[in-house]
């Protein structure tokens, strides 16, 4: 010990913590090659729990000079339960790195490639959850199994830790990086600073209730009076005002605006193409082929290793048992890749549609019977992979996007005279830029498609540069959130080829983000190997009454004051004009629905004291809701008002609040902003950042002070008992506000991580309550089984529940999903005794189906006789049983059983969002809402649940999810936050707008739909959306109150009206039409365009940059009436028109999304407009479609066309084709009836196309070629 870290020795120290088992044959390997770096190795080996924690107070004890770090290869919590605060405390005070290192015993190294999870999901709560309560994140997988080998003497199968070199190196480099921080002195640390700029372009520069701007004015202040090199004091700028100048000038994205490109290539930095091609060739294999050819060069690619390279070799020294395993697992890779690209070319419209669904299907039979003869143990032959390799490349010659990846480098995204434009400023040492765009503003086809893809290929560079070129010490992402976290692949305990790995690196990534964030936030951290420091939301306060709905609550003062009926009467009257004048009767009467229907009246009959109260009720609750009042500055203390503005919010919420804890809470609340920028500095310096909770201030005070590296509720957790008995009570509400309709009535449920993580799973156990099951759980509050709920009178009916679950909470919570999954079946099993006496043709599908809940069926106090008319889980589970069984008869019991119970469904395996928001927010990438519904129904028909033998969980089942949305009648989506509601965030219509418009698609009318509110538990309502949604517009968006602050803010408070709420806005005009009528439009120019508020709005909107915001605000406002959801009249779309041509002629393009120079909505302005202002316009847009010589074009000029040979040899063997080449002009044409006309000519000139397989070939053709 006395030679750790002596005087004068300038070699790290790094400490490994691993359990006392960690020295036997397998696990010390894993020491031996993370001790080769050039540090001075400690390791400390203990048992868990108190010996855990006397390890870490032994290090403490000797650790005496940094450079110092620490890597934990424990699981679970160091101290365990009881010693958990202890080590955490005695982290703060070594204030080092904590690194967490994992051994995966389950998953050999091939198992690992393959796996879409990376981490098995029933582990990650233990490797990974429960370490970061101690502020122990950035986790690295550094050793799998072992291949399995018979031991002699008692014929045992074991298995050792196998280390993974690569990984080891990667987190050995993570680690010095880490440990430069420390000794480097603050004038030498180059500091990157990502903000966001997405949907790209001028008016969109900002962060998730974070005053982008002036924050990044705070750090560079800090990072200044650190010491921190910003280069020369007349280079830097003066003011706020001046630094967003220069980010408007060079660092915003403009993939679509050519002018703009070629104005900003002379003062940004530019990759050449060779040096990111010497890069790009550096990548993985998988990486390569992916980014260049999609997601088929994937696939290929991923064959390839498995049958013909390196796998194969390892394949071959697997036990039967594994190899088979593998083998399986790689099918499921090919049968659900083919079925994604299946319903990706059934979506389009494409000349080569047919022949690329032929070309599809031949290659995934080729597939198939390659797996077949690795199985056998034959050999794959070289003409078999090279007729594989003609049809994968003919497919993706034909260049369909969704199919084909970005192409050669460099691709067409951001790139000026063939070199990689990287937009960004610099201020000595530090960088500020924006993240790149994802790629789809120049491919809108693929948003169309149900495919996951990568980054494009400046997004590389871009990192690329950060890291190579301007050599960062550390990357800092500037509030929520970032894209990179949400790139493909695994979803925790990521590889080198997974893209957020790519990207960091071994980089530090310290990433501030809002502590209300935490779902999110948790996602960011794991899969960004991040450390996060969270940060204060705006101050919060009650919503104050209005103009009119001011004078509504006057009225009903008025009418209950009366002293006499005729005064009453006058009071009522006019309260009744004001509701009609106001907009209100649609939400009055959807929130009043269930009462009219019991009384039998209409609105209008409603007596005088009904409406009284129901007006009343309305504005009450109205003003019971919080509103943001600004946005949050980083590390910038508030104004004394803020605080006691936000500490009588939080007196307001449901905690019962003694003067110590008020007291505790104001001063964490006061000394947040200091926090926050400390723990910011300490990053920078290479030390820990201490963990705290994250959650909504206002229902969880314990949140504060932020500057947290924060964490979430222990998934195993989740229900808790205080979450299961909030989800109680709104099934029963649920139950009684919404009866059944009709036998085969489905509801379906929305699951979100951050509401999970802030109401401790309450819309799990909404679901689970509504199923008629309830968890139970052990004495440490883990969920260990379920209980079926008897029926009785307030449950008479057992409910069917279709949920649909977001990328996020797939991640987070797959236990979650499991259980869900499980309650279905139970709920299904209480019929079971009917459906085997009644259907007995069913028996086998049936018990099938119940197969993972088996074990449970004996613990329950259940005759499982229930009639199937109050059970419609299994009434439904029937009819679709018998269904699938009429138009498949050679379906299999267990696949019959499985299918007809799939009740979960989500995005593939590693893909996140529903993406209609992308869509929404690319309005001229589609013309009917139709198409945002399909694209919904293939992104999200991914079946999730128990992990079947039969069907890999994540597999693409669309004919099942349609099915079950054909019969939604009502969708919940749950809202926990006192931030956050349905208009402030693109969540919100993506998934629930676009599950209703889904619904609509297949059954021709939107379901009912309902918010649940239950931020406070006090205060539970269920509503509909029209009343959620409108009187969430009117309370907080159309609110002087909300929009007063957010002036004081410039730029940043004119983004969040326009390009924040405008465009969620423009969400739900998409997804829920009936709901957003013209009059919601109307009122929405009279205050932001006409100023009816006489706030100043007009010249607000025109100060410098805002204007870019107005132009998009007004864009939208056109949008709206070119596809008729807005019924303007002529002179206002004229004045729309006009105003926004003038914007876009004297301040240029803001930049993608509704205003990119091709977007449609430049020709429907075109007759409002005078020929001198069209002119002028025309010129500008002309200038932004100007494309430079040497840039890379987007048509495709040729596609191949396959020759093959096939000879028979024998019935088992495949004798593969040669290739050639033919030219076939692939120039689109928009006439349907001449492609129709054209395939009828092909399908007389080919006999046959390319090869017929069905497991062996009979015969012997040749194609002839022929020149279209």
């Amino acid at each position: 010990n006395k030679h750790v870290n002596p005087e004068g020795n300038a070699k790290p120290v790094v400490f490994i913590v691993d359990h006392d088992t960690g020295d036997q044959p397998g696990q010390w390997q894993l020491h031996q090659q993370l001790c080769q770096s050039q540090w001075q190795c400690v390791s400390v080996l203990a048992g868990w729990g108190k010996p855990s924690e006397q390890a870490i107070e032994f290090i403490r004890s000797i650790a005496s000079t940094r450079p110092l770090a620490l890597i934990v290869l424990q699981d679970f919590v160091i101290g365990g339960g009881e010693g958990r605060e202890a080590v955490t405390q005695k982290f703060k005070a070594l204030n080092i790195p904590v690194f967490k290192g994992i051994r995966v015993t389950e998953l050999s190294a091939l198992a690992y490639q393959l796996s879409p999870t990376g981490l098995p999901s029933d582990s990650v709560h233990y490797r990974v959850a429960m370490p970061e309560l101690q502020g122990v994140s950035q986790p690295h997988v550094l050793a799998l199994a072992s291949n399995a080998k018979l031991d002699a003497a008692t014929g045992a199968r074991l298995s050792i830790s196998q280390v993974l070199s690569k990984e080891v190196e990667r987190l050995q480099a993570r680690v010095n990086d880490w440990l430069a921080l420390q000794t480097s002195e603050n004038a030498e640390k180059k500091v990157a600073i990502v903000y966001y700029n997405h949907p790209p372009g001028r008016h969109n520069i900002g962060a998730d209730n974070l005053d982008v701007q002036q924050s990044l004015w705070q750090i560079l202040q800090q990072l200044k009076a650190q010491g921190y090199d910003l280069g020369p004091e007349a280079d830097f700028p003066k003011s706020a005002e001046a630094l967003l100048d220069l980010l408007q000038l060079k660092a915003v994205n403009l993939p679509q605006d050519a002018g703009a490109l070629n104005k900003m290539a002379p003062l940004i930095n530019a990759m050449s193409v060779n040096d990111y091609q010497g890069y790009f060739d550096s990548l993985p294999g998988i990486v390569k082929a992916e980014m260049v050819e999609g997601p088929l060069g994937y696939l290929h690619a991923n064959v390839k290793f498995y049958l013909l390279e390196k796998g194969q070799q390892e394949l071959a020294q697997l036990p039967a048992i594994e190899r088979k395993g593998v083998l399986d697992a790689l099918l499921d890779n090919i049968e659900n890749t083919s079925v994604d690209l299946h319903h990706a070319l059934d979506g389009i419209r494409h000349k080569g549609r047919a022949r690329a669904l032929d070309l599809l299907a031949q290659l995934t039979e080729i597939y198939r019977e390659l797996i077949t003869l690795t199985r056998e143990n034959s050999a794959v032959s070289t003409e078999q992979w090279q007729t594989a390799e003609a049809l994968k490349t003919a497919l993706i010659a034909m260049q369909i996007e969704g199919i084909r990846g970005w192409g050669k480098v460099p691709g067409k995204t951001m790139v000026w005279n063939n070199e990689i434009l990287l937009p960004g400023v610099q201020f000595g040492n530090v960088f500020l830029g924006p993240q790149p765009p994802r790629g789809w503003e120049l491919n809108e086809e693929l948003l169309h498609a149900n495919m996951t893809f990568p980054p494009p290929h400046q997004y590389l560079a871009f990192y690329y540069h950060l890291r190579e070129v301007f050599k960062a010490n550390a990357i800092v992402h500037l509030g929520r959130h970032s894209t990179y976290e949400f790139l493909p692949k695994r979803a925790v305990g990521l590889s080198a080829s997974d893209y957020p790995s790519l990207i960091i690196d071994s980089i530090p990534s310290i990433y501030p983000y809002i502590v209300d964030g935490v779902g999110e936030g948790i996602q960011a951290k794991r899969r960004g190997i991040a450390v996060m420091l969270d940060h204060l939301t705006p101050p919060l306060a009650t919503t104050e009454l209005y103009d009119g709905l001011l004078q509504l609550r006057q009225l009903i003062e008025s009418a209950e004051a009366a002293s006499n009926q005729d005064t009453k009467k006058k009071a009522i009257k006019a309260l009744r004009h004001k509701i009609k004048v106001l907009n209100l009767t649609d939400e009055l009467v959807a929130s009043m629905d269930e009462e009219l229907q019991v009384r039998g009246i209409g609105f209008g009959e409603v007596d005088d004291d009904f409406l009284l109260h129901e007006v009343g009720h309305y504005l009450t609750k109205l003003q019971e809701d919080f509103m943001p009042l600004g946005l949050h500055i980083y590390g910038k203390d508030w104004q004394q008002d803020a605080v006691e503005t936000m500490m009588i919010s939080i007196e307001k919420g449901e905690l019962d609040l003694d003067d110590t804890q008020r007291n505790e809470i104001k001063s964490n609340l006061i000394k947040s902003p200091k926090s926050e920028m400390s723990a910011f500095l300490n990053a920078l310096n290479g030390g820990f950042v201490a963990p705290g909770k994250g959650n909504d201030p206002i229902r969880t005070p314990d949140a504060l002070p932020t500057g947290r590296n924060f964490y979430a509720l222990d998934g195993s957790l989740i229900p808790s008992q205080l979450g299961f008995s909030t989800g109680q009570q709104l099934a029963n509400k649920a139950r009684q506000e919404n009866p059944v309709t009709d036998k085969t009535h489905k509801e379906a449920v929305i699951l979100w991580a951050s509401d999970a993580v802030r109401d401790e799973g309450a819309m799990i156990a909404f679901g689970m309550d509504m199923l008629g099951v309830k968890p139970v759980w052990n004495r440490r509050g883990i969920l260990k089984s379920l209980q079926l709920v008897p029926l009785d009178d307030r449950r008479s009916k057992r409910r069917d529940i279709v949920f649909t679950t977001s990328g996020l909470f797939r991640d987070l919570y797959a236990q979650q999903l499991a259980w869900l999954d499980r309650s279905v079946l139970l709920a299904l099993a209480a019929s079971k005794q009917v459906i085997e006496r009644d259907h007995p043709a069913l028996i086998s599908a049936l018990r099938s189906a119940l197969q993972p809940v088996e074990h449970m069926l004996e613990q329950q106090k259940h005759d499982f006789n229930e009639s199937l008319s109050s059970n419609l889980v299994a009434s439904n589970w029937l009819r679709e049983a018998q269904v699938l069984l009429r138009e498949n008869g050679s379906i299999s019991p267990e696949l019959l059983g499985r299918q007809a119970s799939y009740r979960i469904f989500g995005t593939a395996p590693g893909a996140y969002g529903a993406g209609i928001n992308r869509l929404a927010e690319r309005s001229g990438a589609w013309q009917e809402r139709k198409q945002l519904g399909e694209a919904y129904i293939k992104r999200m028909s991914h079946a999730y649940g128990v992990p079947s033998k039969n069907v890999e969980t994540g597999s693409n089942v669309q004919a099942l999810f349609r099915q079950q949305l054909a019969h939604v009648n009502s969708t919940y989506l749950g809202r926990a936050s006192n931030l956050y509601g349905l208009i402030d965030n693109n969540d919100a219509y993506d998934y629930l707008g676009g599950l209703n418009l889904a619904i609509e698609t297949i059954a021709g009318e939107q379901p009912q739909s309902f918010v649940i509110s239950h931020a406070n538990s006090k205060q539970l309502s269920i509503d509909p959306l029209q009343t959620a949604l409108l009187s969430e517009l009117r309370g907080r968006f159309l609110n002087r109150q909300w929009i007063q602050p957010l002036m004081k803010q410039g730029y940043a408070g004119a983004r969040t009206m326009g390009s924040e709420f405008i465009e969620n806005l423009w969400g739900w005009q998409a997804t829920s039409p009936e709901i957003i009528r013209s009059w919601v439009w109307q009122d929405l120019k009279a205050i932001y365009i006409d100023d009816s508020l006489e706030i100043g709005l007009n010249e607000f909107f025109q100060q410098k940059h805002n204007v870019h915001v107005q132009s998009n605000i007004l864009a939208v406002m056109l949008v709206a009436i070119e596809k008729g959801f807005w019924q303007a009249d002529q002179q206002t779309q004229t004045k729309l028109a006009e105003k926004f041509a003038k914007n876009i002629v004297e301040h240029g393009i803001p930049g993608s999304g509704h205003t990119h120079a091709n977007h449609p909505i430049y020709h429907f302005i075109k007759p409002l407009l005078s020929a001198q202002l069209n002119a002028q316009l025309a010129a500008v847009l002309t200038a932004a479609n100007h494309t430079p010589v040497g840039d890379v074009g987007s048509g495709v000029q040729h596609i191949q066309e396959i020759s093959t040979e096939v000879v028979q040899q024998n019935d088992n063997a495949l004798k593969g084709a040669t290739q050639e080449s033919l030219q076939e002009n692939a120039t689109e044409t928009s006439d349907e009836s001449a492609m129709e006309k054209n395939y009828l000519f092909l399908g007389l000139v080919f006999v046959i196309l390319l090869l017929i397989l069905t497991g062996y070939l009979r015969s012997r053709r040749q194609l002839s070629t022929l020149e279209q």
